[in-house]
């Protein structure tokens, strides 16, 4: 029965052409890196990403807080598809699917974001010393500073240590494409 199916796929599939009779094919989909894409509120360098968290923090500006790191549209349109080992072509994903991975990031990126204000916001302080946990990594549209962990020191000397996600490199504009707020 399988094979009777098959076949009356395939047979289905037939089209009629001027110069005889061809196979109907659907071609893979392909996404190409835009030459130039910008990212919203990015910041020029690793440094200046910081320096607008710390100040965030003393702020206790949650806002501020998350327009540091990547949009909806940025995620699902540039980072998920361009999320490929370098060389490879671009990653697809339905709607769905980008939506998905996108609510899972936001929402740990949410939570992470409540609880760096908690325990950090208020404070003056800077970044003493950052330290990229699982180094940096290529990818086909992106490069990242995979999880950063900060240390941080105040006004009165003491010192505390912020892990948070990755950071990416898009043509020279920094972002974080997460929090996690790990400590």
């Amino acid at each position: 029965m399988l094979a009777l199916m098959v076949a009356a796929v395939v047979m289905t599939a037939r089209v009629s052409a001027k110069d005889g009779d061809a196979l109907a094919s659907t071609t893979p989909a392909t996404l190409e890196r835009p030459a130039h894409f910008k990212l919203v509120d990015a910041a020029p360098s690793v440094d200046a990403l910081l320096h607008r968290l710390v100040d965030a923090l003393e702020k206790k500006d949650l806002q501020a807080l998350h327009r540091l790191r990547v949009t909806e549209n940025e995620y699902r349109t540039f980072f998920l598809p361009g999320s490929a080992k370098p060389g490879q072509p671009a990653r697809i994903y339905d709607d769905e699917s980008s939506k998905f991975y996108w609510d899972m990031l936001n929402t740990n990126s949410i939570y992470a974001a409540r609880g760096i204000i908690a325990r950090y916001g208020g404070r003056k302080c800077h970044v003493t010393e950052k330290t990229y946990l699982k180094g940096q990594e290529a990818y086909a549209w992106y490069e990242a500073y995979k999880n950063v962990e900060l240390r941080l020191e105040d006004e009165e000397g003491h010192q505390a240590e912020l892990s948070l996600g990755s950071i990416a490199n898009v043509d020279g504009q920094f972002k974080f494409i997460s929090l996690l707020g790990r400590n």
